[in-house]
């Protein structure tokens, strides 16, 4: 499977939950471990497309990860990013976004490096993985607790399903000629039957060909 023509560097992009809302796309989460800023701009229009063709959001708003909401925050690379993506056409650019705006996030695509955006990920996973297991460690303490958890757990139920990486089915690599689900090693079957299932749905929506009107080679 090639990538589409225009493309320097397939990305992946991993939807962040966002319960009640439609989840917010990570791109790239750990497919490009250096970059340079033409390929974050085309990152974001990747993200872009598919938020568009997936989640039928008409023109998603683009997020840069920083350290700091100003223009002038960041590493040399993300100041650079930065510049480009106010530039750019075809991308409605937010602005920076810090590592606290990723649940929940302000903006529909966050961009950012595959390095930084594998440990963001992970980040959250093994915080997510931490406050579950303390609250079922906490409800399971005495009568009390026990009592307390039965009642609550009614309503937090549907949120820790939405926030469970198990329902997204795994992270989508754009920018190809094709549709590529990318589903963790240990995942179980609730995973690999919902990563069937968004397979499904991208080819449905015609995400590859949106993507294909997307990227223009002469903007690579």
């Amino acid at each position: 499977m090639g990538r589409l023509p225009g493309v320097v560097r397939p990305c992946i992009a991993t939807p962040l939950p966002n319960p009640g809302a439609t989840p917010a796309l990570l791109v790239d989460a750990g497919a490009n471990a250096e970059c340079t800023p033409e390929m974050l701009v085309q990152f974001a229009q990747l993200g872009t497309a598919f938020a568009q063709a997936h989640f039928g959001i008409a023109s998603p708003s683009v997020g840069l990860l920083s350290i700091g909401e100003e223009s002038t925050k960041g590493t040399p690379l993300v100041k650079s990013t930065h510049a480009l993506l106010r530039e750019a056409e075809g991308l409605n650019f937010y602005g920076n976004v810090e590592g606290r705006d990723l649940i929940p996030s302000p903006v529909d695509v966050i961009v950012t490096d595959g390095f930084t955006g594998n440990v963001a990920l992970k980040t959250l996973e093994g915080a997510l993985r931490y406050i579950f297991s303390t609250i079922l460690k906490v409800v399971d303490t005495n009568e009390a607790t026990r009592s307390a958890g039965a009642t609550l757990f009614e309503y937090l139920m549907p949120v820790a399903t939405e926030l469970t990486p198990e329902q997204q089915g795994g992270a989508m690599l754009l920018g190809l000629e094709g549709i590529c689900v990318i589903s963790h090693g240990s995942s179980n079957a609730t995973a690999i039957m919902n990563a069937i299932r968004v397979a499904g749905e991208l080819d449905a929506a015609g995400v590859v060909e949106k993507t294909r009107r997307t990227i223009r080679p002469d903007k690579a």
